[in-house]
């Protein structure tokens, strides 16, 4: 721990052993019991690390994401990493796969498989020392070859020296705080929490200390080699025993448990630390939290106009209302490491509110209008007056607000969470794109689309064009190939982990029930039968009958559907010319606006809303005459097209962006400029990618104008 420049000392880390120790000149004298459990910690660590010192060791290569004091930015590196040797058994693997399928004759079988679920799903947990004497035991009743022998002695002074320290640290912060002495409770939850902090500090040196023996190396490859890893792992544990492997998953076993987590110190790769460590059910349970606060200022808009009734006009400036999960996850995992959605509530509403800043004003226009004086007969100009209330949702970005609220570490940890998105990704992609960039809606609380009721989303929709060729994400049995009022035609996949994916709304199927698939088997094409607005592919993914977000555990493809840059969000590029003339004259008279600001009814051209931009433009570049009118009454002059036929210079639409009160359901519209980029009366007038998670979430149609 760092101190102040004269202070006389305080707690200071023991970078070998991991855990703090007493310094000397300390203003706190500690007791001869203090003293003696004190010295009984030094002992067993030095125990600890002369036994280590006798592995047989082997040096393996990962990469880093470090910190380039130059540029000051993050690059990513590799790193030599010193390792301990796998136990390697003569005739082990075949009575190894054996033992693994009797539960009752030990739990190592049941190790295993929550190792798949952790790394795959992130339940990780702090294990008890007697499963880890468990799973040794399998290892000490079979096989006692010099290097077993060794490991089991570094297991059990690792053990002694777990408890020695907490002990240590338990009775210095009785002393410390005399008055917990009579407080037994007190005791027990503050004796818990040392050791549950205790053993965080030890996994988190242990990815620490490793990153300064990097050197550089680029992050594009070591990314796909770190989340090979992960899969391989994830996915094929019984292979990895069958070839020989099994000591490696026993360190990573070894590795998520709280009392031998120092046995592998400087082991722990980027494969590890670029996972998500906290549970599957309270990455959930964050991201569901965020998303029912969204829909609760939504629903807040929505009333706008029952809850203050009366005005003449209500004048609507409303941000996109959404977040990007893996934003809110990356940077909640790399401040805290591991965290429970009940004790990051704060943090995460904290984030919300700073995000969202709802501001309802009531205000009064004075206008002009030209009326016929009913004596003269000729037209006259008159003042009057408006009642507007005035609703202005300002959004944040997340990505900005998250980025203040961490320090360099936490940075850099963010960064590569980034990179890795967690490493759940354990099934395949189900379409050959880049998906991201096409989710209508997620997982979590939201509005239906079809009732406009209030619900809880349990899948993710991805909204690509009908015809659009679906694979299965995974090997398993067709559970269930049918057709359902909710879902239409869809199919369900079932493997022997206990995992199932569904694949929602599809227009045509390519399996039959009982059929067996492999990752990549064709199963139908999308579509938008069932409960649809329109074509999309609504994933799901269970784990023993519980649903988890499909947004962490599918992996992404790389293709696009209009060329744009995969991964750019709403980074886009607008064609700089056009092939046909009358586009072109289009463009260059909507082009003059870019950068006003967007005005509810305003007057062109001095100000703009969406309509009017729209029907301005067409109107003075001499494409085509449109009168002022609304987004319903343009959409009305138009013939929908699908999204494969839009070509730059028609229209794209949207519902749902406000509440008009009057049953229309067309709310915006932008003129399409091609590759997935609309030019459209934004706040202010602007280029924007069509395929952003609120504008896919928004999507109407497109139009050609009659």
């Amino acid at each position: 721990m760092a101190k102040n420049e004269g202070e006389k000392t305080s707690d200071t880390f023991h970078s070998d052993a991991n855990r703090f120790t007493r310094g000397t000149g300390s203003e706190f004298v500690g007791s001869k019991k203090l003293d003696r459990l004190d010295h009984k910690a030094q002992k067993s660590d030095k125990k600890v690390v002369k036994a280590k010192q006798k592995l047989p060791k082997k040096t393996e290569y990962t990469f880093r994401r470090v910190l380039d004091e130059e540029t000051g930015q993050g690059k990513y590196v590799i790193a030599a990493i010193e390792k301990n040797k796998p136990l390697k058994r003569a005739g082990l693997t075949k009575h190894a796969a054996q033992r693994l399928g009797h539960e009752s004759r030990n739990t190592v079988h049941g190790k295993i498989s929550e190792l798949e679920k952790e790394n795959s799903a992130v339940e990780g947990a702090h294990k008890t020392e007697q499963k880890v004497e468990d799973v040794y035991g399998f290892v000490k009743r079979h096989h006692k070859t010099k290097h077993e022998r060794i490991l089991k002695k570094v297991v059990k002074l690792e053990t002694k020296q777990f408890k020695a320290d907490e002990n240590f640290r338990y009775q210095k912060f009785l002393e410390e705080n005399p008055e917990m002495k009579k407080k037994h409770i007190q005791k027990l939850f503050q004796k818990n929490r040392i050791k549950k902090d205790y053993a965080k500090a030890k996994r988190a040196g242990a990815a620490t200390k490793s990153a300064g023996q990097a050197v550089q190396k680029t992050a594009s490859k070591a990314t796909a080699v770190a989340k090979k890893l992960q899969e391989i792992l994830a996915q094929h544990a019984s292979l990895i025993v069958t070839i020989g492997i099994f000591a490696i998953l026993l360190i990573m076993i070894m590795t998520a448990v709280s009392s031998c987590g120092a046995m592998f110190v400087n082991t722990v790769s980027t494969t590890m630390a670029g996972s998500y460590i906290s549970k599957p059910a309270e990455l959930d349970a964050v991201d569901a939290y965020f998303t029912k606060n969204e829909m609760d200022i939504q629903d807040q808009i929505d009333s706008i106009e029952s809850d203050y009734p009366g005005y003449d006009e209500y004048s609507y400036n409303i941000g996109a209302i959404g977040h990007n999960p893996f934003t809110l996850i990356n940077y909640l995992s790399a401040k805290y490491l591991e965290f429970v959605a009940s004790e990051v509530e704060g943090e995460v509403q904290s984030l919300f509110n700073a995000m969202y800043q709802l501001t309802i004003t009531p205000t009064t226009e004075t206008r002009t209008r030209t009326v016929i004086n009913s004596e003269t007969g000729e037209a006259e100009e008159e003042e009057y007056e408006v009642s507007v209330l005035k609703v202005v949702l300002n959004v944040t970005p997340l990505e900005s607000l998250v980025t203040g609220r961490m320090d360099a570490e936490q940075s850099a940890m963010y960064a590569m969470y980034g990179e890795t998105k967690g490493l759940l990704q354990m099934f395949a992609t189900p379409v050959d794109l880049y998906w991201y960039n096409y989710i209508s809606s997620y997982y979590g609380y939201r509005k239906n689309p079809n009732t406009g009721n209030r619900e809880f989303h349990r899948g993710l929709d991805i909204a690509v064009p009908t015809g659009t060729i679906v694979k299965a994400t995974h090997d398993g049995t067709i559970t269930v190939a049918t057709y359902d009022s909710y879902y239409g035609n869809y199919v369900e996949i079932t493997n022997s982990k206990g995992y199932v994916t569904k694949y929602a709304h599809l227009d045509s199927l390519s399996v039959s029930q009982g059929q067996s698939v492999t990752t990549g088997t064709v199963l139908g094409t999308t579509g938008n039968t069932g409960s649809s607005t329109g074509s999309h592919l609504h994933i799901e993914c269970l784990y023993n009958g519980e649903y988890f977000n499909p947004l962490f555990y599918f992996d992404v493809g790389t293709g696009t559907l209009y060329g744009e840059i995969p991964g750019g969000g709403g980074n886009v590029t607008p064609p700089e010319s056009y092939d046909d003339a009358t586009v072109q004259r289009l463009f260059n008279e909507a082009t003059r606006y870019i950068g006003m600001p967007y005005t509810f009814g305003g007057t062109p051209p001095s100000s703009f809303d969406c309509s009017g931009f729209v029907c301005w433009s067409f109107s003075n570049s001499g494409v085509r005459d449109l009168p002022r009118t609304t987004a319903q009454g343009i959409y009305n002059q138009c013939t929908p097209i699908s999204a494969s036929d839009a070509k730059a210079g028609d229209l794209i639409f949207f519902q749902g962006t406000y509440n008009t009160g009057d049953g229309r359901v067309v709310t915006h519209v932008g003129i399409y400029c091609g590759n997935g980029v609309m030019l459209h009366c934004g706040d202010p007038i602007g280029y924007a990618s069509v395929n952003t998670p609120y504008w896919q979430n928004h999507f109407y149609s497109y139009g050609r104008l009659n």
